[in-house]
């Protein structure tokens, strides 16, 4: 089965984020940029792209902390990074937590970036 990450192009995390968990080793996935790559819309118009990453995966939605923790679930990479990001994000509180301060991280590069452009 297919399994397709959308990610936010513009932010400089989200671009490297698949890369460094090595998931083309895991499964057939599909990892577009988000703001280029519009069909995330097509089939839910709920979504809104800074609310996370966004995971299509047998033919469900998943977004943010539960796109990472399905991630990491169905991937079966071996890996003290990979190890340390699946106690994480399985966990719901920590998860929530950590996700949340890396959106604040996400939000204030994102503004640092728009200084420099």
């Amino acid at each position: 089965m297919k399994v397709f990450l959308y990610y936010d192009g513009d932010c400089p995390f989200c671009k490297r984020y698949a890369d460094i968990l090595k998931l083309k080793k895991c499964f057939d996935i599909k990892i577009c940029d988000a703001r280029i790559d519009l069909s995330w819309k097509k089939s839910n118009k709920d979504i809104i792209l800074d609310d996370g990453v966004i995971l299509i995966y047998e033919d469900r939605y998943y977004q943010g902390v539960e796109a990472l923790d399905m991630l990491l679930s169905i991937c079966k990479y071996d890996g003290i990074f990979f190890s340390f990001q699946k106690f994480i994000f399985s966990n719901k509180i920590l998860g929530f937590i950590v996700y949340n301060c890396l959106k604040i991280f996400r939000k204030v590069a994102l503004w640092i970036k728009s200084l420099f452009i």
